[in-house]
């Protein structure tokens, strides 16, 4: 596309004022306009209003400042975020398409109108999709595709109708005017452009109307119509001397001169064109004297070398200001992207880390509240069994109890008369009810430990059957306990306690007592035990003053720790 059909079609850009102005002390009024539209939107609560609100700041006469437009975008944007709204959002994104798209920058464009579409369909508001596929339209029509950008208007003409927007019906059918003009499908082309000038006399949209009628006028310049071409071309300048645009005013001059170059009237084409390039100099839309300045040259080419030199200057000049306008524009785009670039990646390293903060909190409340409830649970479901646990635990340690008070008895009482004899009978008469006790024991622990995790499972059917068994399994502990007290008792018979009084001992033959006692004690316990013996008294020692039953103790304790540490050991 050439630089010289992209400014002209700007001035198709939608729901646009065309108004020119070039004064950067415009500025802070425009803004302030802005900011006040932005402060209604925000507050608007219905659909349509708030649409027409947004759309309203398109009046504020940006089209001139891509950067400007960029800026609302961004406004817009943060607008959305704060209010959730979709349908401020998709206009953001449209406002982005249109700066990108001013900017000539048409990749970056298409992508936000992309989005803007996308966010307007899901929406479901016939009048925003409407909106938003007519500013995708621009990016084709300025590229010269007319028929894609065709597509597009007739799609957003469709939606304005499911809508019932008679406003945005108007801007597609503009468009479409102007695209059939573009393809001399001159019919059509006057069918669209009747219907949008009539409706805008009805609703007295005046603010695009000079566009309008010189749209009207030049279908009927290349139909051949003359006078129907001049009387719109009238309405078309008074309309733009109405509005003091001279964007407008360029447009109706350098439409009219292309007229009278179609009828090869020389002198009225030199005229209008002169008066197209007077319109626009020292101004911000300088480019637009490119076409009038093309048409000059031409014209004087062909017999006036110093006018065909002057209107030359005066094109390459528009050139020149076409591309440093769109240098300057690209260099703000870079400057405006970089510094959002900056502002996002600030405001993702804030949202990183209180998402980290978030997460940790919310973790550790969940934690907290996960242990709360296990440990709820579980309180509830120990306070079932506490009671019968508690009872049973003091059973077992009762018979714990009495068993240690009986091996005490027997390690402190005296030696039994006949002790070789009386050692086996105690091994053997004693062993079978400290097995029994011992084996209950163990296995009621480990059904203590069942007990309670069916508890905490919760199945209080489980812990109940197995309860039972601890109850049976105390029975027998208690049996067999008796059992062994009774033993005990009858051996107490045969012994006598220890006085405490020294006298002569044969220690040689009391150590050997003790030996095979711990012994024959350990083999009771343990059948796989077997250990060498090998003793070597001293046979001059004699008698020893010592209380037999104390030092009896001692060899027992030294020799039984001696056999265990063997039986150590031999284990794999």
């Amino acid at each position: 596309m050439t630089q010289i059909k992209y400014f002209t079609i700007l001035i198709s850009f939608i729901l646009v004022t065309h108004s020119a102005f070039g004064q950067e002390d415009l500025f802070p009024a425009i803004r302030k306009q802005q900011d006040s539209l932005l402060q209604k939107i925000e507050m608007e609560p219905d659909d349509t209003k708030r649409i027409d609100l947004i759309l309203a700041i398109y009046r504020t006469r940006v089209e001139a400042y891509p950067l400007m437009v960029l800026e609302v975008g961004q406004k817009l944007a943060k607008l959305a975020q704060k209010t959730k709204d979709p349908i401020t959002e998709a206009i953001s994104w449209g406002f982005f398409g249109q700066g990108y798209r001013l900017s000539g920058d048409y990749t970056k464009a298409l992508e936000c109108h992309h989005k803007a579409v996308a966010l307007a369909e899901k929406t479901g508001n016939y009048s925003l999709i409407a909106i938003t596929k007519n500013q995708m339209g621009h990016i084709y029509k300025d590229r010269d595709e007319n028929e894609k950008a065709l597509h597009l208007y007739q799609e957003a003409l469709a939606s304005a109708r499911k809508g019932k927007n008679g406003e945005a019906e108007i801007w597609p059918m503009m468009n479409m005017g102007a695209i059939f003009l573009a393809l001399n499908q001159l019919d059509s082309a006057l069918y669209y452009s009747n219907i949008v000038y009539v409706r805008c006399e009805e609703i007295k949209l005046y603010r695009n109307m000079a566009y309008i009628l010189s749209n009207i006028a030049s279908t009927y310049s290349k139909m051949g119509n003359a006078a129907m071409a001049i009387s719109f071309y009238q309405k078309a300048l008074s309309s733009a001397q109405e509005s003091q645009s001279a964007r407008y005013l360029n447009q109706v001059y350098t439409s009219l001169a292309e007229h009278y170059q179609r009828t090869n009237q020389e002198d009225s084409t030199l005229y209008y064109a002169k008066k197209a390039i007077s319109e626009t100099q020292n101004t911000l839309f300088t480019f637009l004297s490119i076409k009038p300045a093309k048409l000059l040259t031409d014209i004087y080419e062909k017999s006036n070398a110093d006018s065909t030199l002057k209107y030359l200057k005066v094109y390459r000049a528009a050139n020149d200001s076409l591309f440093s306008a769109r240098a300057e524009q690209q260099l703000q785009m870079m400057t405006f992207e970089e510094d959002q670039r900056q502002l996002e990646l600030a405001k993702e390293k804030i949202n990183y880390r209180n998402k980290i903060k978030m997460n940790m909190m919310l973790g550790g409340l969940g934690t907290f509240l996960l242990i709360a409830v296990i440990l709820f649970r579980n309180n509830k479901q120990k306070q079932k069994a506490n009671a019968l646990l508690h009872r049973q635990k003091k059973e077992i340690e009762n018979t714990l109890s009495q068993l240690k008070t009986t091996q005490a008895q027997l390690i402190q009482s005296e030696k039994m008369a006949s002790l070789g004899e009386l050692t086996a009978g105690i091994a053997h008469e004693i062993q079978n009810p400290l097995n029994f006790v011992n084996n209950f024991s163990e296995v009621n622990t480990e059904l203590i430990d069942e007990l309670q995790h069916e508890l905490k499972i919760g199945n209080t059917t489980e812990a109940i059957s197995i309860s039972n068994s601890i109850r049976e399994n105390e029975e027998k502990i208690n049996h067999h306990g008796k059992r062994a007290d009774a033993i005990v008792k009858g051996m107490l018979q045969h012994s006598r306690s220890s006085s405490g009084v020294k006298e002569p001992t044969d220690i040689n033959a009391l150590a050997d007592e003790y030996l095979r006692l711990a012994y024959h004690g350990l083999r009771a316990k343990d059948k796989t035990f077997n250990a060498t013996m090998k003793t070597d008294y001293d046979p001059t020692i004699g008698l020893v003053n010592v209380i037999p039953q104390d030092i009896g103790r001692v060899f027992l304790n030294l020799i039984t720790n001696a056999f265990y540490a063997v039986s150590e050991k031999q284990r794999p």
